[in-house]
């Protein structure tokens, strides 16, 4: 969905924006990391991108430096309650911002539902789009529903991050359908559908997986591997992207190696109206990671502090056992009971016993 023409917040003309959906209904395959890391290259790579986290479990949100909640993000943006202006969050990255996801999210499926053209709920929020987006990234939930069907609807191109394992072809397959679905009933302007292999391994199994994947997708699949490292699970568990906790490691060159691709892509299909196909310097954007990282890295690498306690529960909440309650079975109940059992257990004895004989007795010839 190339947006294009719309009126900004401010009543102005939009620009071309372009929405790129990462999407697998398959959970743990990378889904939240490379939305992220591709976020955040994209911004290095000049554009001014947003990212919109979709999942109530908010990973994304808190991987760029922002912790839930927020008074409005993506589940007011999706539901009609906020604009778009309105939901946009900074991020300590230039260029990158963030509509934030939150626990509210998980019932945005059930809301969506009684509405009318519930697939088109995130197209109605994109119509005022402020003027200075070049592109959106969306992080999906790991399900395929109304939530996800609203951004395949709104995307131009979606990327299937898949891991090279057990079952994980099964998986794609069924991935593959829904977002070709989706295509043929409310999308059919979207051509652009690729395949990204992540936590890649030497090995015979791995290449075994990643040969059949590819013998079955060809071209769809990117050209970028993703390779396992620990620094991957590092930066998930400080909260980080990878390219800002380590921009020269492996993971890090190959996320922004793949951020340059798609973005060629989208400007090339762009550049057929546009007649020109903008320049990606790979360099200078590998330069504002290694920035980003003295800055925003450093604070990462060190331990983050005990979480601070939550609120407060809501009044008439309490933790004590109400009065009145039993701790203790009243007396002589202990003894009924445990003579109940032993009754429904030499009931059940007595039943296979019987069982046992009536079997027996079948198996004896009767005379004749």
């Amino acid at each position: 969905m190339n947006v294009e023409g719309n009126l900004s917040d401010s009543g102005t003309p939009a620009g071309k924006v372009s929405v790129v959906t990462v999407f697998n209904q398959k959970g743990g395959v990378g889904k939240t990391t490379t939305s992220v890391n591709l976020a955040v290259c994209l911004a290095a790579l000049g554009q001014r991108a947003v990212l919109i986290d979709l999942d109530s479990q908010s990973n994304a949100t808190t991987s760029v430096g922002v912790t839930p909640p927020v008074p409005t993000g993506a589940y007011h943006l999706i539901t009609g309650r906020a604009g778009f202006g309105d939901c946009l969050k900074p991020t300590p990255y230039d260029n990158l911002r963030l509509v934030a996801g939150s626990d509210e999210l998980a019932w945005a499926d059930i809301e969506l539902a009684l509405q009318d053209n519930c697939h088109a709920a995130i197209q109605r929020a994109f119509e005022r789009l402020p003027k200075d987006i070049d592109v959106v990234v969306i992080d999906c939930p790991p399900a395929p529903g109304i939530v996800s069907v609203n951004a395949l609807v709104a995307a131009d191109m979606v990327v299937m991050p898949v891991t090279p394992a057990p079952h994980a072809l099964d998986g794609l397959h069924k991935a593959w359908w829904n977002v070709n679905r989706v295509r043929g009933r409310f999308n059919q302007d979207l051509h652009s559908i690729h395949i990204l292999l992540t936590m890649t391994e030497d090995g015979e199994l791995t290449e075994r997986l990643t040969e059949d994947i590819i013998a079955e997708f060809g071209a769809r699949v990117m050209p970028v591997l993703i390779p396992r490292d620990a620094v991957v699970t590092e930066a998930a568990a400080r909260d980080v992207p990878v390219t800002s906790l380590a921009p020269h490691s492996p993971p890090a060159r190959a996320y922004l190696r793949l951020s340059e691709l798609l973005l060629n892509r989208l400007k090339r299909n762009a550049a057929l109206a546009e007649g020109e196909a903008p320049a990606v310097n790979r360099d200078e954007a590998a330069d504002r990671l290694a920035l980003w990282s003295a800055a925003i890295g450093a604070q990462a690498r060190t331990r983050p502090p005990a979480p601070e306690p939550g609120d407060p529960p809501p009044a008439g909440w309490t933790q004590d056992v109400p009065a009145g309650l039993p701790l203790t079975l009243p007396q002589g109940l202990g003894w009924k009971m445990a003579a109940a059992l032993m009754l429904i257990l030499l009931g059940a004895v007595l039943g296979l016993a019987a069982g046992l004989t009536l079997h027996n007795w079948s198996l004896v010839p009767i005379p004749v």
